[in-house]
């Protein structure tokens, strides 16, 4: 009888995760949409005061990048339910703090109104979030949750298409979101039945 309640928590908890990397992945589309096109057809300034409306859109674009891609990586995480293990782990507590790290900092340019430089701290925790992935991606490789070619290409795309994309580089990470959107449902309907 036990076993049966905790199936069935389990069932509504994994649901409401679900729904809650949907929402979240969905505001992330949103994000990546404009950022795209703000850094594909406008100008903007490359270092120090922002001149243009563009300026501002590039970088508040980082917020909630960052805050999704923190959302998406604990749901993923807590939906493996530990059998992630320690690379999982590491990898989501490594890249929330490397990407909370990122929103502040575009927080700050945008509330001064320039591109504010804290050292090299927006190039490390970039490629930080890129290792923090591939350590969960790793880590997941083995519960099955997620399709390991998708796994792989995670980290990757997160990388181009995020925190160093340019261009229609975010586009890549729109499709990469979509494909979440689709698969993780489908996975965690298929382990429940």
């Amino acid at each position: 009888m036990a076993t049966t309640a905790t199936a069935i928590d389990t069932g509504t908890t994994d649901a409401r995760l679900v729904r809650v990397v949907r929402v979240a992945l969905s505001i992330g589309i949103v994000a990546l949409v404009g950022f795209a096109i703000v850094s594909t057809f406008w100008t903007t300034v490359d270092g120090g005061e922002f001149k243009y409306a563009a300026d501002y859109w590039y970088t508040a674009a980082g917020v909630p990048m960052a805050l999704v891609g923190i959302v998406h990586a604990f749901a993923v995480h807590k939906l493996q339910h530990g059998r992630d293990g320690a690379l999982g782990a590491i990898g989501t507590w490594l890249y929330a703090v490397a990407c909370a790290e990122l929103a502040v900092q575009c927080a700050a340019s945008v509330l001064a109104g320039a591109e504010l430089r804290w050292g090299p701290t927006y190039v490390l925790c970039s490629f930080l979030t890129f290792i923090a992935l591939a350590l969960l991606a790793a880590g997941s490789w083995r519960t099955g949750l997620l399709p390991k070619w998708l796994l792989g290409l995670w980290p990757v795309v997160w990388l181009l298409g995020s925190f160093f994309a340019i261009g229609p580089g975010p586009l890549l990470l729109v499709a990469l979101y979509v494909v979440f959107m689709i698969v993780l449902p489908r996975r965690i309907a298929q382990r429940s039945s």
